[in-house]
């Protein structure tokens, strides 16, 4: 009964046109300074109701972590509660994979998933499922390091770390991080060793 009424609520932010479902959300007044229109709707390329409820819900999730610091500002409670909101949880590696994989996936091949689960599975089979924001540039090394080890082209360990890049550089946005991508300045030989 509860989920229910949760999915119902998902469903007022989607409409459909032309078969396709589009997201609508009003921006909160106390927020609407730091947007340039009054409302955020996005495209979601599905004609598919379930899905179109279940993106919604992700969207308004993100966009609620994103408003909560500015509301807080708003009521003068910024300073008061800014470290607890600092300290809110950074989604491991495969919690930002599955957030990429539902944001960016959306109407793209077989091959995208793939891409994501096994260059995902590289990093995580090396150093481990960690929060995003517990991950170092040591840690992106060892990865390039294990990759060239087992006889994988440069050209192969870049395209992993291309997509890795991505996964991170989309999670550091939607959650507000304020870190750098430790995977996104690591030298890669010319040439195969």
């Amino acid at each position: 009964m509860r989920v229910d009424h949760m999915v119902d609520h998902f469903s007022t932010y989607i409409y459909q046109k032309r078969g396709f479902f589009y997201f609508s959300r009003r921006v909160p007044k106390e927020v609407q300074h730091c947007h340039s229109k009054q409302r955020i709707v996005l495209a979601l390329n599905t004609r598919s109701r379930a899905k179109a409820v279940k993106y919604a819900q992700v969207i308004c999730q993100r966009l609620d972590e994103r408003w909560l610091p500015m509301r807080l500002d708003a009521l003068g409670l910024g300073n008061v509660m800014a470290n607890d909101v600092k300290s809110l949880p950074s989604p491991t590696l495969s919690e930002a994979r599955q957030q990429y994989l539902q944001l960016k996936g959306v109407g793209k091949a077989k091959t995208f998933y793939q891409a994501a689960m096994r260059n995902v599975g590289v990093v995580v089979g090396v150093v481990g499922d960690k929060p995003i924001t517990d991950y170092s540039t040591i840690d992106a090394g060892k990865v390039r390091n294990a990759m060239i080890f087992k006889g994988l082209a440069v050209l192969s360990v870049k395209r992993t770390f291309i997509t890795i890049k991505a996964i991170i550089n989309l999670a550091i946005a939607e959650h507000g991080l304020d870190i750098r991508n430790p995977f996104s300045s690591i030298f890669m030989p010319d040439t195969d060793i």
